[in-house]
C-alpha cells in the first residue's frame, strides 16, 4: 500500500498533520481494517517527530479508532465512520500538546543561554520595555509571548531571536493552554517578573533557575487542561 503523504510546512504544523491523516481516511486511501504506516515511515514522510505521532496514535487507540496487534503494527478498526468526525478536535489538541512539549524541551536548552546573554547585554531601554510589557499584560493577555521575544532581543543573538519568531504560533498555543484562567495568568506574569528581576541584577544563575521554573510550570498548567473527548500538543 502506497500512501501519498506530503512533508508539512512548519508555519501550520499541527493543522497540516491532522489534515493529512484525515484526508487519507476521508479519501478512502486509508480504509477500515488497513494497516497504518510505521512511526518511522510516517515521520519521514510528513516531517514531524515520532513523539508527536506516537502521542496522536495513543489517543486514537484509547478511543478505539485504531488497534495495535502484537508484532503486526497499528490498524484502523472497523468502527462507524462518524466516530472520526467526533475525534477531530481531540486529535488536534493532542497533536498540538505533543509538539508544544517538544518545543519546550528545545526552549529549555536555548533560553538558558538566552537569559545568560541577556544578563550581560541588556540595556536600560530594553529593561524599561520589558517592564512596560509586563504592566500591559495585566490588561491584555495576548501580549504574554512578547516577553520572551523581547528577552531574546536583549540577548543580541539573531539566531535566538529568529527561533522565537519562527515558533511564535506554537508559543501562542502554549499560552492558550497554560493561561486558561486568571490564577494561571497571574502566576505566569509573576514568573516573568522574577526572571526579569534576575536579569536586571545580572544574576545569571538565578535567571536560569527562574526560567526553568517558568517552563516547568507551563508543562504543569498544560497537563491540568482537560479536553472533552468522546475522550491534551
Amino acid at each position: 500500500m502506497s500512501l501519498s503523504f506530503n512533508r508539512v510546512q512548519y508555519n501550520r504544523l499541527y493543522e497540516q498533520v491532522l489534515e493529512q491523516i484525515e484526508n487519507q481516511i476521508e479519501s478512502g486511501d486509508l480504509k477500515l481494517g488497513d494497516r497504518l504506516p510505521t512511526e518511522r515511515e510516517l515521520s519521514n514522510k510528513i516531517g514531524v517527530s515520532r513523539g508527536t505521532l506516537r502521542e496522536a496514535f495513543r489517543i486514537l487507540e484509547e478511543q478505539g479508532i485504531i488497534e495495535t496487534k502484537p508484532g503486526g503494527g497499528r490498524y484502523l478498526r472497523n468502527i462507524q465512520t462518524n466516530a472520526y468526525t467526533k475525534m477531530n478536535n481531540s486529535i488536534i489538541s493532542e497533536l498540538q500538546k505533543a509538539a508544544i512539549i517538544d518545543l519546550l524541551e528545545i526552549r529549555e536548552i536555548l533560553e538558558l543561554k538566552m537569559v545568560e546573554l541577556a544578563c550581560e547585554r541588556i540595556t536600560k531601554e530594553e529593561i524599561d520595555q520589558l517592564e512596560k510589557g509586563l504592566n500591559e499584560n495585566q490588561e491584555n493577555r495576548s501580549l504574554d509571548y512578547d516577553f520572551h521575544i523581547e528577552l531574546a532581543r536583549a540577548s543580541k543573538n539573531i539566531v535566538i531571536v529568529n527561533f522565537m519568531k519562527l515558533n511564535i504560533n506554537i508559543i501562542k498555543e502554549a499560552r492558550k493552554m497554560s493561561f486558561n484562567n486568571t490564577t494561571n495568568f497571574t502566576s505566569a506574569i509573576q514568573e516573568h517578573r522574577e526572571i526579569l528581576d534576575a536579569v536586571k541584577n545580572g544574576d545569571k544563575n538565578l535567571a536560569k533557575e527562574k526560567l526553568l521554573m517558568h517552563l516547568s510550570k507551563i508543562r504543569v498548567r498544560m497537563n491540568q487542561e482537560e479536553v472533552n473527548l468522546p475522550q491534551e500538543f
